[in-house]
């Protein structure tokens, strides 16, 4: 419930905080005292738009905190409305988008006026009625659930659907690659083995040329190098023999000719070795083709094309899942359709049989408010579907609402025949239907905190009366917080707020306050009509009062 409302620099309002009760809570005041400006204020508590021209003159911003405690957990919800249009709004002091506000606030209050009482118009909101006063609110959300699930399991369908032959050419493609990258065998050291083969092969004629010429100037016909290194050795072995200083020369010439010896056996060994392979030749630049080939198209290097095979390989996984889904998403499909047709079967059948019973209970009530002569219907609506869901003798479509649309239905005047109520309903005529509803229904209702404005607009006398034992019977059920005009209605509270203004430091001011004993005695008085300051018109109010002053 709301427990506290502070409002500051909001039009008139200064600075005034306010102490919610549970049960029936009562605002009065002069009109033109800003009873309007604390449903505004509560409005915008509640997630409605915000204009910079609430905020009070003087003032750079205006501020709105309400606590709501459900049990023992405290919500503390805050809008700030600033001049140059930064504002905000925060639940437990963390910020929220205006949207979320009005989400969660769904859940905490619900405010019916002249001007708020949109609600009762909406055919969701209809059906959400009627589902309260059949108990059926909590297979209406299972109804829902199964219905999203539903949803969103054929839009995969769909969709699997039609991207499947896209996929399947897709994978056809892949496992191509795949198979063409494997039966290369690919090893990203072998192009420069392959490429220094292919420069052997390509020239075998003239390696063994100059294989065969460099053999012949080492150990060939003279003149040869090694023939005459033979010459120079037994002349400077000679030499060294006639002056030691030559004897170095002599074993560093001993060396080469043993080096060069040992070349010109490398040579010919060499040369026995060269092949003129014109088959191997094409063997080596067709493998070198299909390497090019690859990498020309599916990467830069040849690591680049075993990097995409990886990549391959996992988008081969995930388009064969997707395809497995797809087979598995027929059969929950159907699981889908018969758990969201049993719900929805059940949910028809209790929206049905409840329909005559709030359709009595409310009739009882609505003579009684004053709203027309208390003609009242609930108009059940299916769509015929031939591929819906089966109900009765027919098929019909189904919604997340299930399969009913809800209509609320009132002759407003003797004779007149019944016609929806957004075509004929007055603001007050609204909020008094729907306290009609809401006293069926109190004890089922879940929304904590109901806020009724200008109900009692249009009524007065035994009417009055009546309305404030209604009210009454929805508060053993819920905080209601009245703004009324009505005496009857202010004497029924569990507590009592009176807004007046007046001038402060030369500027007009509205103030709330909580009234009891003989100040209430005084403001019920001023409700009837009466002089206040008469003994009469105090035991008329007292009366009316009984024992709650």
């Amino acid at each position: 419930m709301l427990s506290r409302l502070r409002v500051t620099g909001f039009a008139l309002i200064d600075e005034a905080e306010v102490e919610f009760g549970g049960g029936l809570n009562v605002l009065t005041g002069e009109t033109g005292a800003g009873k309007s400006l604390l449903v505004d204020s509560l409005a915008l508590l509640l997630g409605a738009r915000a204009s910079v021209e609430a905020i009070r003159p003087g003032r750079n911003e205006a501020t709105i905190e309400g606590l709501f405690i459900d049990s023992d957990d405290e919500t503390l919800v805050r809008r700030d409305i600033r001049r140059d249009k930064t504002s905000r709004c925060s639940i437990n002091g963390e910020l929220v988008t205006l949207r979320m506000l009005r989400d969660r606030a769904a859940g905490w209050a619900a405010l019916h006026g002249q001007h708020e009482d949109v609600l009762l118009l909406r055919s969701a909101h209809q059906r959400a009625l009627l589902d309260a006063f059949a108990g059926a609110e909590e297979l209406a959300e299972q109804t829902a659930a199964a219905a999203e699930r539903l949803t969103a399991l054929e839009l995969e369908q769909r969709q699997t659907a039609e991207r499947r032959e896209e996929e399947r050419r897709r994978l056809e493609l892949l496992n191509h690659d795949l198979q063409e990258i494997g039966a290369a065998r690919i090893d990203p050291a072998e192009e420069e083995k392959l490429a220094e083969e292919a420069r052997r092969l390509t020239h075998s004629i003239d390696r063994a040329r100059l294989a065969a010429e460099l053999g012949a100037a080492l150990d060939g016909d003279s003149p040869a190098v090694l023939g005459t290194l033979v010459t120079a050795q037994r002349a400077i072995d000679e030499l060294a023999g006639l002056d030691v200083r030559v004897r170095d020369l002599a074993s560093r010439l001993t060396e080469a000719r043993y080096e060069l010896d040992d070349i010109a056996l490398e040579v010919n060994r060499y040369a026995d070795t060269i092949e003129h392979d014109p088959a191997r030749l094409a063997e080596v630049e067709a493998r070198r083709h299909l390497l090019f080939d690859l990498k020309r198209k599916h990467g830069g290097e040849l690591s680049d094309v075993l990097d995409k095979r990886e990549r391959m390989v996992e988008e081969v996984a995930t388009i064969e899942a997707r395809l497995e889904r797809s087979a598995e998403l027929g059969v929950e499909v159907d699981r889908a359709r018969s758990e969201l047709a049993a719900v929805v079967r059940e949910l028809a059948d209790m929206r049905e049989s409840a329909t005559e019973r709030l359709e009595s209970a409310v009739r009882e009530r609505l003579g009684d408010l004053g709203v027309g002569n208390g003609a009242f219907r609930v108009r059940i609506e299916r769509r015929p579907d031939g591929s819906g869901i089966r109900w009765g003798n027919g098929r019909y479509a189904w919604t997340r609402g299930g399969l009913e649309e809800i209509e609320l239905l009132i002759a407003p005047n003797q004779g007149e025949g019944l016609r929806p109520l957004a075509k004929i309903a007055s603001g007050g005529e609204l909020s008094r239907i729907l306290l009609a509803v809401k006293a069926s229904i109190a004890s089922a209702d879940r929304t904590p905190t109901l806020i009724f404005d200008e109900i009692d607009a249009g009524i007065g006398g035994s009417v009055g009366h009546r309305v404030a034992n209604q009210l009454a019977t929805v508060a053993r059920h819920h905080q209601v917080i009245v703004v009324t005009h009505l005496a009857q209605i202010a004497a029924a509270a569990d507590r009592h707020l009176v807004i007046d203004k007046g001038a402060v430091d030369g500027r007009t001011v509205s103030r709330v306050r909580s009234v009891e004993s003989e100040e209430r005695v005084l403001e019920v008085s001023r409700l009837l009509g009466g002089d206040p300051e008469r003994r009469v018109s105090r035991e008329h109010a007292q009366e009316l009062l009984g024992g709650r002053v």
